[in-house]
């Protein structure tokens, strides 16, 4: 009964053990931390061409979501953000075909964080008549460093 008992627990620390280390410096990034996280995704923003932009002030995420929620009743409403402590990153994919959301991702350096989009590749279910606008809106903490987007080639 004991070794039973031995054994079950050497077979849940071992197992445990192994969950906690990350594998490269790309999985413990900024990317896959709690600090940036996706806020709202949505298909329909209304902006026609490729857009980024870095929000640090109330003022701008207001005016961006007048536009968006032009056409909508109700609006989309408009998040809570304390921009003395955090940034949004505004990303409109333009007009593209098929339905889905936009995904960004991160690659922090020393002195510059570097964001593009994912490319995405269309489900089997998706429509491929359907034109959508859509757009991402990620948080992250306040930060001094450089901000660049890179675009899909």
């Amino acid at each position: 009964m004991r070794s039973l008992l031995l054994f079950l627990c050497l077979l849940g620390i071992s197992c445990s053990g192994q969950k906690g280390v990350p594998k490269n410096n790309a999985e413990s990034s900024l990317q896959n931390s709690k600090e940036f996280q996706l806020l709202l995704t949505d298909n329909y923003s209304g902006v026609e061409k490729s857009e980024f932009q870095v929000v640090r002030d109330s003022k701008t995420l207001k005016n961006f979501f007048l536009h968006i929620n032009k056409t909508r009743k109700p609006g989309l409403p408009i998040p809570e953000v304390d921009f003395s402590k955090e940034l949004l990153l505004i990303y409109c994919a333009g007009t593209t075909v098929g339905v889905g959301g936009v995904e960004l991702s991160v690659v922090e350096g020393p002195h510059n964080i570097v964001v593009a989009p994912k490319k995405r590749t269309p489900s089997k279910k998706e429509v491929a008549n359907v034109t959508t606008t859509p757009f991402s809106i990620y948080k992250m903490p306040l930060t001094l460093k450089e901000i660049s987007f890179q675009q899909l080639e």
